[in-house]
Parts: C-alpha cells; structure tokens; sequence
C-alpha cells in the first residue's frame, strides 16, 4: 500500500478531486466555488491525473487534523443526571 502524501488544492480544481469532495465558499457574488488550498492526501497513484491536470500541487509540509475538542464539564453533567 503507498503511502499519502499532502497535496493542496489550486484555483483550477473542481468541486471533486480525485475522488474526493472539496469544501466550497461564497465568492462576492455569492456563486459557490471550490476552496483553494485544501489539504488532501493521496497516494502518488491518485495524484497522478491531478497533478497533470494542475488541479493540485506538492502542500509545503503536511498538516496534521486537529483533534476533536473534549466534551465540556456542563455536558458531562448533563449526561449523568436522571430524570
């Protein structure tokens, strides 16, 4: 299995790139458009189309997923009162 590697998402990139969905945003005009400088990671083999096409470049280093934010103490005891 080959390992992922960070690819970013340049102005030419479509709402689906190689397979996977790419956030948009709202441009003055409203008009939905793909993100540009998405991280997405992939394998040299699902990169290899993309980068052709220029719809994704090498990411300068990558970028680790933020980690989930632990419950509150107000929701923890929610959760353990009875009713």
């Amino acid at each position: 299995m080959s390992e992922k590697k960070p690819y970013k998402t340049t102005a030419s990139a479509g709402f689906f790139v190689a397979g996977q969905r790419v956030p948009s945003l709202s441009d003055e005009d409203g008009v939905r458009i793909p993100k540009v400088g998405h991280i997405l990671y992939l394998t040299d083999e699902e990169a290899k189309y993309e980068l052709l096409q220029q719809s994704i470049e090498p990411a300068d280093q990558a970028v680790e997923p933020t980690p989930l934010a632990p419950p509150t103490p107000a929701t923890k005891a929610k959760r353990g009162k009875a009713a």
